[in-house]
């Protein structure tokens, strides 16, 4: 949770491209709809949007850790969209993002333009 906060503090002082800002967005969109209830969870959100700092990261991932561990479900969801936020900020303007999850096994490849072949050697 600390990553996702420090990570949100500097989403907050970075141009995104468009389909990282929408995916920040939704995120805390659900952050406050979470806290919708809890007028100093509002506060600790609103106050990391509006004077994105160290402390507010900290305040912020307190927050996070302790929701997740009186409700396991919401810290599956936070985890869940926090990976997809993630990758559609690292995708940049060029809306790329290669992940890789589950059991994976043998050779991978994560490519976007790819001009030849690829190659991982032939049956011996």
């Amino acid at each position: 949770m600390a990553t996702a906060a420090t990570t949100l503090v500097a989403w907050t002082t970075t141009e995104l491209a468009q389909g990282g800002r929408q995916a920040v967005a939704a995120l805390v969109d659900f952050l406050r709809d979470r806290f919708r209830r809890e007028p100093e969870a509002r506060q600790v959100i609103e106050g990391l949007l509006h004077h994105p700092s160290q402390d507010a990261a900290h305040l912020l991932a307190v927050l996070l850790d302790r929701e997740a561990r009186r409700d396991p479900a919401f810290g599956a969801e936070f985890q869940a969209r926090w990976v997809r936020a993630n990758a559609a900020v690292a995708a940049g303007p060029d809306g790329v993002a290669n992940s890789i999850s589950g059991d994976v096994s043998g050779p991978v490849v994560q490519a976007r333009d790819v001009h030849g072949g690829i190659s991982f050697g032939g049956d011996k």
